[in-house]
């Protein structure tokens, strides 16, 4: 189907995102056909990301319940991928519903963090293991629905489709605020977003259901091409009217590989 995807202009290098809906750049809006990976045989190796499964007994409304029975299974999930020796769970956020929690869904093509971002992140999440910072890291974020998804989809891009000049970095958290600001992480933090190119290939798994996760690539310290899976939501035109708004969970994850 084609659908509207909405780009950062080629102007918001350099710029700042401090909220879902709070940036110093415009979006353009593109309409970019969306492929059912379905459909496909897509592969975490070369388009970046995979459609794993989990179990549905975990409230993700209760952030005891995610670390005690999400988090380890996203570790796993994670090491699958990757066989990395470490993964750190992070900055996990329940979106949408009728309450717009989270913001709502995120509408902007983007990517997380850098790599300077990614050794900050470590460093704070492992201060008692210092050197895992400097080793090879690989963000990985594991999207899951709390329940079947009827619109507003999340949209991934080929990561073999984008040219590394696509990617514009941007900075994180208004600097009066930074030291508060849970996503910027205390600390001067960066990420990338998606600029637009007629050659990317976009897709998604229509109806994704609770037990469905999908784990895409973001940022590898170690891939100088800047391999990426950006990702974003989207209007799907094809949405029954009415239906439930998406509900969905959001978990990043650092791999750390020798």
């Amino acid at each position: 189907m084609d659908a509207i995807i909405k780009y950062p202009e080629r102007a918001a290098e350099g710029g700042n995102i401090s909220g879902n809906k709070e940036f110093t750049f415009e979006l353009e809006d593109h309409s970019m056909r969306i492929r059912n990976a379905r459909l496909e045989s897509p592969s975490f190796d070369k388009e970046g990301f995979a459609l794993l499964h989990r179990t549905t007994d975990i409230d993700f409304a209760e952030p005891a319940d995610v670390e005690s029975r999400w988090h380890p299974q996203a570790r796993q999930l994670v090491r699958q991928l990757t066989g990395a020796r470490e993964v750190f769970p992070f900055l996990g956020i329940l979106r949408g519903g009728e309450d717009e929690l989270g913001g709502g869904p995120a509408f902007m093509a983007h990517v997380d963090f850098d790599t300077a971002t990614l050794r900050s992140w470590v460093a704070k999440l492992s201060p008692e293991q210092p050197e895992l910072a400097q080793k090879r890291l690989i963000n990985i974020n594991l999207w899951t629905p709390v329940r079947p998804v009827e619109n507003m989809p999340l949209g991934v891009c080929d990561a073999s489709s984008v040219e590394p000049g696509d990617f514009l970095r941007v900075t994180f958290g208004k600097p009066e605020t930074r030291q508060a600001d849970e996503f910027a992480g205390g600390f001067d933090s960066g990420g990338f977003v998606l600029a637009y190119n007629p050659n990317h290939r976009w897709f998604y798994y229509p109806h994704m259901q609770p037990d469905e996760v999908l784990a895409f690539r973001l940022h590898d310290t170690a891939d100088p091409r800047l391999r990426m899976t950006a990702h974003t939501a989207f209007e799907d035109p094809t949405a029954r009217p009415g239906s439930p708004k998406r509900m969905s969970y959001e978990l990043r994850t650092i791999a750390v590989l020798d």
